[in-house]
């Protein structure tokens, strides 16, 4: 099967599956203009993590593919109807709720411990996080700003707290993915299966 690849390709895969990250997620509550979505999910793909979580009520996720670049194709992107059914889940699943929310209190970015699962919580563009989604997280969490500004636009936020974020979690970790060995063999499978069904199609 892997003949119909060349080397060159399945070695990128095997390079890139292991550096994922899986205790380090994102996720956008009603950011409104998929172009700041698609912004993020590159970012997300491109500091090495897994997933991605989209809050989006309704209507169809529409991405712009000129900004993902195909990116998307390497993540698992979830969406969901509600804030409660995104964020529960992620707590339940072991991950600290951090909330991007800069109000008198919040913790700086650098103070995170991203030795820890963690999921950034990102709200929209105008309004910033719901009151419930600042219910349910665990910190609210700030870029500190060094001039006349005072926030930056939401996929430049994301960008940076997610190479910080990234950075931080490998370095507590001393390895570039939290991944098991299994997982990182299984992750590679199913990419370079990917691959071969793309490649087929085009032929």
């Amino acid at each position: 099967m892997n003949d119909e690849l060349l080397p060159r390709r399945i070695e990128r895969i095997r390079q890139v599956a292991a550096q994922r990250l899986a205790g380090l997620t994102v996720a956008l509550e009603h950011v409104h203009d998929p172009h700041n979505v698609s912004a993020v999910l590159r970012s997300a793909e491109g500091f090495g993590l897994s997933a991605v979580h989209v809050i989006w009520p309704e209507g169809r996720l529409e991405l712009n593919k000129a900004v993902t670049q195909g990116c998307h194709k390497w993540l698992d992107v979830r969406r969901y109807r509600d804030s409660l059914s995104c964020l529960e889940p992620l707590r339940a699943a072991g991950f600290r709720l951090c909330g991007a929310d800069p109000k008198e209190g919040a913790k700086d970015l650098r103070d995170l411990d991203f030795s820890k699962p963690t999921a950034l919580i990102f709200g929209s563009e105008h309004h910033g996080l719901s009151p419930q989604a600042r219910e349910l997280c665990d910190d609210a969490f700030a870029i500190r700003m060094r001039g006349f500004s005072q926030s930056f636009n939401i996929s430049v936020a994301a960008a940076i707290c997610l190479f910080w974020g990234a950075e931080r979690r490998r370095e507590a970790l001393g390895r570039a993915s939290d991944l098991t060995e299994a997982e990182i063999e299984a992750l590679q499978r199913t990419w370079i299966e990917r691959e071969l069904a793309s490649k087929r199609r085009e032929t």
